[in-house]
């Protein structure tokens, strides 16, 4: 397997996290920039939200679509604000996560979206560069 030979056995396991770190793939790749949506379009296998190939989820499809609808209905109506006095540390299994949650205050929809940015701490600024 690139050019290493593995006794019978072996577990192989992929790195989603690397995946999704890889330059050649992901321009700036630690830092956080919703934007770099518009401009890629990775593959499946670049972007392994859901595995691949014949390993793909079942419900990837389903998951997809209903994140979109929910996460659309809950900004409608609400404004989430950061709690930043709470620190956010990642940890990883499969994927990366953080820690404790991330603890947020919800507000009725005001359209007040600067409020609650910034201050964020943790070691999450070590993972990502979150342009502030």
């Amino acid at each position: 397997m690139g050019g290493y030979e593995l006794p019978v056995g072996t577990e192989v396991f992929v790195s989603i996290y690397q995946t999704h770190h890889m330059p050649e793939i992901y321009p700036e790749p630690e830092r956080f920039n919703p934007q770099r949506w518009e401009t890629i379009q990775p593959t499946m296998y670049e972007y392994n939200s859901f595995s691949a190939g014949s390993r793909i989820c079942i419900g990837a499809g389903f998951a997809i679509m209903e994140i979109k609808i929910v996460l659309a209905m809950l900004l409608m109506r609400y404004r989430l604000q950061l709690i930043t006095e709470k620190p956010i540390n990642g940890k990883g299994l499969i994927v990366m996560a953080p820690e404790n949650g991330m603890f947020m205050k919800v507000h009725k929809q005001d359209r007040q979206f600067n409020q609650g940015v910034g201050g964020v701490h943790g070691n999450v600024r070590e993972m990502v560069n979150l342009m502030n």
